[in-house]
């Protein structure tokens, strides 16, 4: 069998580059991560599935699907799940893992305020850990749902900013040691910078080049969430004609990710925004 911690963590990092990085169809990383999460079953590897199936149920709920991957695997519902997961010793790495998947699907549903909470859930897991892919994304991730926040300008005002900068500056490391992978990621984060702080012409031009960025390197996913991003920025000022038109660059996106389920949910605002355009 080889070394199976060695493969389960390999696994795991595989999964969510699979998923939420590299933007290749959701349908083949959900089928790959189907037929590992048997494996880990076969050989009795606890640890494996944990890694694993957070990711294969992200990737379910990004295409739409009921089915509860947890519930597949183990004979349990994904809170079940999670709650037990809270609460169990040790398991740092799937912890984490479990939170950064709930962070992700958050964020691509739209849903900031949701984000907020679950990124205030996790923040007891982020110190100390190892680095990983995970642990860039958590930090992407966290600026992207502080940004939104502060808009806000609630009792967490500061720290949200603060959180925020802070996701600018590294994501600027990770950008200079390899523009391909992170420069849509930055751009996207700098235009959500000028977005809070209202200088429209700044954030639109890096909402632009976050998406061509994404375009260029083939990050479909992340292209539709900063196409996404630019929508949210334009119904902000109530330019609902190009609010509809980024959103509908991010339904191009999403269909060609297989991302049914977002696909769904931006027809409904589309339908939503086009009433109010008659």
């Amino acid at each position: 069998m080889g070394d199976l911690e060695s493969m389960a963590g390999n696994l795991h990092i595989y999964a969510g580059v699979a998923v939420w990085e590299c933007g290749d169809r959701l349908t083949k990383a959900e089928e790959i991560m189907r037929i590992h999460a048997k494996r880990m079953i076969q050989y009795n590897h606890d640890n494996g599935l944990r890694n694993i199936l957070p990711h294969l149920q992200l990737a379910l709920k990004l295409m739409g699907s009921a089915e509860d991957a947890f519930m597949t695997f183990c004979g349990i519902s994904e809170d079940d799940f999670f709650q037990q997961e809270w609460h169990r010793k040790g398991g740092k790495t799937s912890k984490l893992i479990g939170h950064t998947t709930r962070l992700y699907l958050a964020i691509m549903r739209g849903d900031m305020a949701l984000g907020e909470r679950i990124y205030e859930m996790g923040k007891m897991y982020h110190k100390g850990g190892i680095l990983f892919i995970g642990s860039i994304m958590r930090a992407f991730l966290g600026g992207l749902v502080a940004f939104a926040t502060a808009r806000y300008h609630g009792d967490n005002e500061k720290e949200m900013i603060r959180v925020a900068e802070e996701s600018i500056s590294t994501i600027k490391i990770w950008a200079k040691h390899s523009y391909w992978n992170f420069a849509n990621k930055l751009f996207l984060l700098e235009a959500e910078y000028w977005f809070l702080n209202g200088n429209e012409q700044l954030a639109l031009r890096k909402f632009d080049d976050s998406i061509a960025a994404a375009a260029k390197h083939r990050f479909k996913n992340e292209e539709g969430l900063a196409a996404q991003r630019a929508a949210i920025f334009h119904l902000q000022y109530s330019r609902k004609q190009e609010a509809s038109s980024y959103l509908k660059h991010a339904k191009d996106c999403y269909e060609q990710w297989g991302a049914t389920g977002l696909v769904e949910q931006i027809d409904a605002a589309m339908s939503e925004i086009l009433e109010g355009l008659d």
